[in-house]
């Protein structure tokens, strides 16, 4: 396959507002649709992906693909590296003394590298990739680090839409019930006010995330998913936290 479009769908806001764009005809139809599963998917992804994103696919004749990271990834959220045990995610630390944050490695080798191999594994040469980020975000643009992926946004150079447009865009096209933020349960950059939606409307996923926390500091007790540097367990999410405090998901990962 050569030149093709292929869009990588993030399974949230923008997502749907592209898949809308696509079933209406103010977006051609992409080769390709698919979207990476890193396994840990907020549980309220998962409704919105098959009852809004994939009916409006269906619309021109389009199927969107779930990428498994499982099949695709080298590192787990705890690996072995030079340094001895690292951890994936961009959590919190105290190991120096004050609380620090980590480097945010798993977009890229769960979400970036993940679609990567996938299209060079169904023969794709050269594509332009599109990525759903609106035009008020326009800040996470990233450069393009591969000469066979050209990276396109079209929801900031085609049909240029905010976040609050892409959300209506969805009301519009019929779709009443709640539209996530899709994101791993266990991301450090989620927002008190995320952490506490999920504990209360997700319990599932929140003991998840505790659960995978307390397992991390089995290894290193310095690591916390929360800025207060609290076991996430404990954490007041109504309480007030000075550090970090301009944090979300959508603020941190690259998909």
């Amino acid at each position: 396959m050569k030149d093709i479009q292929v869009w990588s769908c993030g399974g949230g806001t923008q997502s749907g507002a592209i898949a809308a764009l696509i079933a209406s005809g103010k977006l051609p139809k992409p080769d390709i649709c698919f979207m990476t599963d890193t396994g840990r998917e907020r549980s309220g992804t998962w409704p919105f992906v098959d009852g809004f994103i994939r009916p409006q696919l269906a619309k021109v004749g389009l199927e969107l693909q779930v990428v498994p990271a499982s099949k695709f990834a080298n590192l787990d959220v705890v690996y072995e590296s030079d340094e001895g045990l690292t951890v994936l995610l961009p959590g919190y630390t105290t190991q120096a003394g004050q609380v620090g944050k980590l480097s945010p490695f798993c977009s890229g080798k769960w979400k970036l590298d993940v679609a990567e191999r996938f299209l060079r594994s169904i023969g794709v040469e050269t594509a332009r990739n599109w990525i759903g980020i609106s035009h008020d975000e326009a800040r996470r643009i990233r450069a393009q680090h591969r000469n066979w992926l050209e990276l396109w946004y079209p929801l900031i150079f085609e049909v240029p839409m905010t976040r609050s447009a892409c959300v209506e865009l969805i009301r519009a096209s019929g779709w009443m019930k709640e539209i996530p933020h899709s994101a791993c349960w266990m991301c450090p950059n989620a927002s008190d006010a995320e952490w506490l939606d999920m504990s209360t409307h997700y319990p599932l996923d929140f003991a998840k995330a505790c659960e995978l926390e307390a397992d991390i500091r089995l290894t290193d007790p310095h690591f916390y998913l929360h800025p207060s540097c609290i076991p996430l367990a404990d954490v007041d999410f109504t309480a007030q936290h000075s550090m970090f405090a301009e944090r979300g998901c959508t603020t941190g990962c690259f998909t």
